[in-house]
Formats: structure tokens, C-alpha cells, sequence
């Protein structure tokens, strides 16, 4: 298992990338998911980003090898393996915020960060639903509850409504999602702070 890192540690990461890229005379453009794409937390053990080209230009492999070997994170720390779960309808203007530019130094950037929007960030979460899961659960749950709170939904309907404009074939068999919302524990949501807009 990985150490995980924070919100210092990541952008810290992300300048790292961002100077390597510049260096390399390229821009790399990236979105970010997962809960290393919430304000409300940014604890984790990995960063879940949009389809990469393969190989990884030697660079971009070199530079984050560097980096997990300097702050002990696992070798997959940067990783497109979310890229299975994302929807085909998701467009990336509209769902998407452009989160930063990196290095945050004031060189030349080369690296363009983005985020999901709040709306799709939660229809993938609704999607995966691990608040079951023993290690991981809690932190689900939390993340939906507060997701919903951006939002401004209150109700599993609601909810699944969501789910379905981006995850139509989910929202349609929803049974686990529609049981769960209305059964799952609404206490214990972090008053936090504002969703990117």
C-alpha cells in the first residue's frame, strides 16, 4: 500500500510535472478524478486522470518515478485507470473546470489541470457506489453526501435522475443505487467549502 499524500503534496507533484513537461518543450493537459479531485478531501493514495498516451513519453514516466520514489508513493500513483468508468457523454467543456496551471512558480506552464464538475463527479461516484466497501465505505458516503449538498439534491429520485444523464444504462437498473440512497446514514456530511464553479 502507498503512503497518502495531501492537497500540499499533489500540487507540489503537479509542479513537479508541469516544469518536467515545459522542460520538454510540450503541454500536457489532464482531468483529474477521484477524491483527489475534491476540495472537502484531498487525502488519497493516488491521482486518477484521463486516458494517457502509451508509452509515457520519457519524460512524463521518468518524472513521476521520480516523484513517488521521493515521497514513497506507490508506482501507479498517476494513473488512467479510471478512464474504464467515465461516460462517453460527459462533454469536456461543460463538465469539466479547469482546476490550474502548473508550476505555480510563474514559468512556463506545462501542465493544464481539470476537474469534473460537481454534477459529474457525483454521477460517477453514484455509478461506482462503494459506501459498502469495509475500507473505503465511510469516505463514499461522505463524498456523496457532501456532493449532493453542492448540488443541491436531497432525494435518492434526485439523485438517480442524475446518475442518468450521464450513466443512462445505470440510472435504468438502479435498484443498488436507489436502495442505498434511501437507506444510507445522512449524518456525519462535512460543512465544505464551495465546489470549483
Amino acid at each position: 500500500m502507498s503512503v497518502a499524500f495531501d492537497r500540499d503534496a499533489l500540487l507540489d507533484a503537479f509542479d513537479s510535472i508541469g516544469r518536467a513537461a515545459a522542460d520538454a518543450g510540450t503541454k500536457l493537459q489532464i482531468a483529474v478524478y477521484g477524491g483527489s479531485a475534491l476540495n472537502f478531501r484531498f487525502a488519497t493514495e493516488d491521482v486518477d486522470v484521463s486516458k494517457l498516451e502509451r508509452p509515457l513519453p520519457d519524460w512524463l514516466e521518468r518524472t513521476t518515478a521520480d516523484i513517488a520514489a521521493r515521497n514513497g508513493w506507490g508506482a501507479d500513483w498517476f494513473n488512467d485507470h479510471v478512464v474504464f468508468h467515465l461516460s462517453p457523454l460527459a462533454d469536456r467543456a461543460a463538465d469539466h473546470l479547469e482546476f490550474g496551471t502548473f508550476p505555480r512558480d510563474g514559468t512556463p506552464p506545462g501542465l493544464e489541470v481539470w476537474v469534473p464538475s460537481a454534477e459529474y463527479l457525483l454521477a460517477l461516484k453514484l455509478k461506482a457506489f462503494r459506501i459498502t466497501d469495509p475500507v473505503r465505505g465511510e469516505t463514499e458516503r461522505l463524498d456523496i453526501l457532501n456532493l449532493m449538498k453542492v448540488v443541491g439534491i436531497s432525494t435518492a429520485e434526485e439523485a438517480i435522475a442524475l446518475l442518468g444523464r450521464y450513466f443512462p444504462v445505470s440510472a435504468a437498473s438502479s435498484e443498488k443505487q436507489r436502495f442505498l440512497l434511501k437507506n444510507m446514514d445522512l449524518g456525519g456530511g462535512a460543512d465544505a467549502p464551495e465546489y470549483p464553479r
